[in-house]
């Protein structure tokens, strides 16, 4: 038997074709092995069938801050050897999970309040570059930054601060840009590969319905899968 599943909270693993979906009630991590293969669509919560039976990876143990729990996760990333990055906002940090691992490892975070240039709160969108280095979206007040870590480094530095929340997060194809969800502001916004501005790309002329404006998005998963 096949089924849907109505979360939209996704991330779809281009090498492997898995989907993974994140369960929020359940602070859980599920992954299904895809049934029905169809062309790249940018909401395929719905009309993409899964297998019924989907395998927990990460979490499900109800919310909390131990290794083998999340709290209100907004992010996933799977690298290149099937090992997924999640961002856990409530508990303010990103686990790392090897794959058939019943316990997490702290990759980054647990940071928040300590006024610090490391400070670490509330990380949602994640994503990584072709080196390697990880890129999160995290909020302060009415600050949003991005932090990155280099691969193999432990300084976590801030790479672009905004005085908005930032929920979206993606590279183009060639990495020269990086695109930013503004997420009072309504828009999407380009900056360069060094985070300076560009340009305001979609959106900006408040909320509503019309072609040339957004309104506030769901928190749901970037498509990502980056050889690393």
């Amino acid at each position: 038997m096949q089924q849907k599943y109505d979360t939209c909270y996704m991330i779809h693993d281009t090498e492997t074709r898995d989907e993974f979906a994140i369960k929020d009630p359940e602070r859980q991590i599920v992954k299904w092995m895809i049934v029905v293969e169809k062309e790249f669509d940018p909401t395929p919560c719905a009309g993409t069938t899964w297998e019924s039976n989907g395998k927990t990876v990460a979490g499900g143990n109800g919310p909390g801050s131990a290794l083998n729990q999340l709290n209100s996760s907004y992010g996933i990333v799977v690298d290149s050897n099937n090992v997924l990055f999640v961002s856990d906002y409530l508990n303010h940090r990103v686990i790392k999970w090897e794959q058939g691992a019943s316990h997490g490892i702290l990759h980054i975070g647990e940071l928040c309040g300590t006024n610090t240039n490391e400070e670490f709160c509330y990380p949602s969108a994640i994503t990584f570059n072709k080196e390697g280095t990880l890129f999160v979206t995290v909020q302060s007040d009415s600050i949003g930054s991005v932090m990155s870590l280099k691969k193999g480094a432990t300084l976590v530095e801030t790479f672009i601060t905004v005085n908005t929340s930032i929920y979206g997060i993606v590279w183009d194809q060639n990495e020269e840009y990086l695109y930013l969800g503004h997420h009072r502001e309504h828009r999407v916004v380009k900056y360069t590969k060094d985070g300076k501005f560009v340009s305001v790309v979609a959106g900006g002329n408040g909320a509503g319905p019309a072609l040339n404006q957004l309104d506030y998005r769901d928190k749901n998963i970037q498509k990502s899968h980056v050889p690393l």
